[in-house]
């Protein structure tokens, strides 16, 4: 029983790996999650609103950097 939970958890851990981490046929370069990720935070600071917003909007930004060096 012990065996069958183990390979069970072993197969659900490569598993979903597989479904998180795709391998793109088409790999963006590093520097422009970057690039895009400095327009995001110039953008959001550009704004006129209030602080809590901006501060949303540039959590946004930071995950989306995030996102794409994981897919890249």
């Amino acid at each position: 029983m012990k065996k069958t939970c183990l390979w069970a958890l072993v197969g659900l851990i490569l598993f979903s790996s597989v479904l998180l981490f795709p391998l793109s046929v088409r790999a963006r370069d590093v520097n422009e999650c970057y690039r895009n990720h400095q327009a995001c935070r110039e953008r959001a600071l550009a704004m006129d609103g209030a602080w809590t917003k901006i501060a949303i909007y540039l959590t946004v930004c930071d995950v989306a950097l995030g996102r794409c060096i994981l897919i890249a």
